[in-house]
């Protein structure tokens, strides 16, 4: 059997970033209109199924 990586993208995600779900993407929430605490005010944060890579290497084993 020989086999072969290929790159499989997230699902979950785009390109590793996924939208917070506080803020909604705002990077901002109320009362005051504050900068989100777990985003950091970018709106977006880490996917945690792909750990921000985006995808993942996926083997493919095929009969010779």
């Amino acid at each position: 059997m020989s086999s072969r990586q290929v790159w499989k993208n997230c699902t979950f995600c785009n390109s590793g970033r996924k939208r917070c779900f506080r803020c909604g993407g705002s990077g901002k929430v109320a009362p005051g209109w504050e900068t989100c605490y777990d985003c950091k005010g970018f709106g977006t944060m880490i996917c945690t199924d792909c750990g921000g890579a985006g995808g993942r290497r996926e083997t493919i084993w095929s009969p010779e």
